[in-house]
C-alpha cells in the first residue's frame, strides 16, 4: 500500500475509505513496529535468548500486517457495498423487498470486516509478552507505540462494527457481534499491566 496515496483517498470527501480502513492501517503499523523491534534484537548477537520466539514473533506480525493492509480495502469496499445496496429501485414491492434484502447483507458484510480488523489488532497484542520478555529493552518504546496502535486500530473497528449493528435485523448475529465486542475490550485492557510494568521500569509513563 502507498501510504501517500491511501491517505489522500482517506481525506477525500466520498466516504470510503474511512474510519474502518484507517483502523486497520493503523493496526497494520503496530504490526510493523513490533516485527521491527523483533527483527533489531535477532541482530544483535547481545541478546541470545529467545530467538526461536521472537523469529515467531516477527513471523506473525509480518502474516498480520499483511492481513490488516488487505482488511483496509475489504473495509472500504463493504461500505460502498452498503452505499450501492441505498441506490437499488424501490418502485415496486418486488423491487422494495429486494434492496431490504441487500442492504441487510452488505450491513452485515460492513460489520464483519471490521470483527475481522479487531480479530487481527488482538492476534498482534497477543505478541506482547514475548517481545517485552526478549526484545531488546532499549526498543521499549517502539513496542508501547506499537500496542498504542494496535489499540487503536482495536477500538476503532469495534466502534464501526457497533454502528454498523445498529442498522441489522438478525438478532442472532447482532448478539454474537456484542458478545465479541465485550470480550475483546477485556482482552487489550488485560495487555496493558504487564506493558505499563515494564515502561515504570524503565523509568517512563505509562498507556494509561
Amino acid at each position: 500500500m502507498d501510504l501517500s496515496g491511501f491517505l489522500n483517498d482517506l481525506r477525500a470527501a466520498t466516504g470510503a475509505p474511512g474510519g474502518g480502513a484507517a483502523a486497520a492501517v493503523t493496526g497494520a503499523m503496530g504490526c510493523a513496529l513490533f516485527q521491527m523491534v523483533a527483527g533489531i534484537t535477532l541482530n544483535s548477537p547481545k541478546f541470545a535468548q529467545g530467538r526461536e520466539q521472537l523469529e515467531e514473533i516477527r513471523s506473525v506480525a509480518d502474516d498480520l500486517h499483511r492481513k490488516l493492509l488487505a482488511l483496509a480495502d475489504e473495509d472500504a469496499q463493504a461500505y460502498r457495498n452498503v452505499e450501492r445496496a441505498f441506490r437499488l429501485p424501490k418502485s415496486t414491492p418486488e423491487e422494495k423487498a429486494e434492496r431490504r434484502k441487500t442492504i441487510q447483507e452488505a450491513f452485515v458484510g460492513a460489520t464483519k470486516s471490521p470483527l475481522k480488523t479487531l480479530e487481527a489488532c488482538l492476534e498482534a497484542m497477543a505478541l506482547l509478552p514475548g517481545l517485552l520478555e526478549y526484545g531488546n529493552p532499549n526498543a521499549i518504546t517502539d513496542v508501547a507505540v506499537g500496542f498504542l496502535l494496535l489499540e487503536a486500530g482495536a477500538q476503532g473497528a469495534a466502534m464501526n462494527a457497533e454502528i454498523n449493528l445498529a442498522s441489522i435485523k438478525d438478532e442472532e448475529f447482532k448478539q454474537a457481534s456484542v458478545d465479541s465486542l465485550e470480550q475483546a475490550r477485556k482482552q487489550v485492557a488485560s495487555h496493558k499491566p504487564r506493558l505499563n510494568a515494564a515502561l515504570e521500569q524503565s523509568g517512563l509513563g505509562t498507556v494509561g
